[in-house]
């Protein structure tokens, strides 16, 4: 059995569910994963180049010995004009289709894709495939605007007509999405057992297990969600504490309060040992329609780490700040603490699709 993964993320890029979901497979009875990086789905921005020049992700988890990694090639970035794309591009489209046909051979083959795009709808037209899954884990129109928001909008309304059965990550994109499917099955976000395996034993050999001073810490991309007013608030309102940002930098604010501190992206073995060093965890994202259907892994990271976590109410933090489970800046303030609920692994997670769709065991 070979599975195929159209990634929505690039292999190097900071560690997300398509990494974790890879690195599951691969660890079942499957001769290897072949994760495709993705191609743009945008036309091209100026920050793009500030992105390629200075490099603001970090290295993913440790590659498994049966993922290979492979590239379609270059391309015109013109998605958004579907049929020009296709004419433009099609000789570098065809050819990796070409070269997909010579590694699959005659494998049973699983095809997974990540993300909406014409390439996983050619690849699905001239390849046939034992089953394919649609993995949907963003709202991913709301991501562009204009005319990129239709065509992913488009794109994606196909590529789940096309699939055997897609998966999502919330509740959220269940309910907006799911009646396009065939079939659906809901697969949260989870933690990785290693990750938390590592998070006990740093936590093991800390000295009583106790840090001088509070540090509020959040480690993820710092982008066009990310709450800076929650930032400045809680750093005004606790000006004695330490706020640690880590990740890549998209979106700076004018003005960083000085108990904040701001760093470059780490690679994701180090996430564990600097997560060790926070008092509390947080999840500060603007409460909208693109992050209404938000399942944070950041979350379950946290709760690995045995560490409570401050969120806004967006997308399935919202009955978790119900639950208790976590507590809103407000709440925070006013004294509340939450509770830190049990840790949940990718295993418990993508298992219902090893027992009921891809029919592979654990090597």
């Amino acid at each position: 059995m070979i599975v195929v993964y159209l990634s929505p993320v690039n292999w190097d890029s900071i560690a997300q569910r398509p990494h974790f979901f890879a690195d599951f497979m691969a660890g079942r009875d499957v001769e290897k994963v072949v994760w495709v990086d993705p191609l743009p789905s945008r036309f091209p921005k100026y920050s793009d180049i500030r992105t390629k020049i200075i490099g603001v992700e970090s290295k993913s988890i440790l590659k498994h010995d049966k993922i290979d990694v492979i590239r379609v090639g270059n391309v015109i970035p013109i998605e958004p004009l579907n049929i020009l794309y296709k004419v433009i591009n099609w000789l570098t489209i065809y050819g990796f289709i070409k070269k997909l046909k010579q590694i699959i051979g005659k494998h049973n083959t699983i095809l997974v894709v990540g993300k909406p795009s014409v390439l996983s709808l050619e690849v699905i037209r001239h390849i046939k495939f034992n089953c394919i899954i649609a993995d949907v884990m963003d709202d991913y129109p709301h991501f562009f605007t204009g005319s990129t928001r239709k065509s992913v909008s488009h794109l994606l309304n196909m590529l789940l007509s096309k699939a055997n059965v897609s998966m999502f990550s919330s509740e959220g994109l269940l309910n907006k999405f799911g009646a396009s499917a065939k079939e659906t099955c809901l697969v949260r976000n989870a933690c990785s057992e290693s990750f938390y395996s590592n998070m006990r034993k740093i936590r093991d050999t800390k000295c009583n297990g106790i840090e001088s001073g509070i540090t509020y810490g959040y480690i993820g991309s710092v982008a066009k969600w990310f709450d800076w007013e929650f930032i400045s608030t809680l750093a005004e309102n606790r000006p004695d504490a330490r706020i640690v940002i880590v990740g890549p930098l998209y979106v700076r604010p004018d003005y960083i309060p000085d108990n904040v501190v701001i760093r470059p992206a780490i690679d994701h073995k180090d996430v564990p040992q600097l997560m060790s060093t926070f008092t509390y965890g947080l999840i500060p994202f603007h409460t909208n329609e693109l992050t209404e259907s938000v399942d944070p892994v950041k979350y379950y990271e946290y709760v690995a780490a045995g560490i409570p976590v401050i969120s806004t109410k967006f997308g399935e933090m919202r009955w978790r700040v119900e639950s208790g489970l976590a507590v809103t800046l407000e709440q925070h303030l006013a004294g509340v603490e939450p509770l830190v609920e049990r840790p949940i692994f990718w295993e418990d997670r993508f298992n219902i699709l090893t027992e009921g769709y891809l029919g592979v065991k654990k090597f």
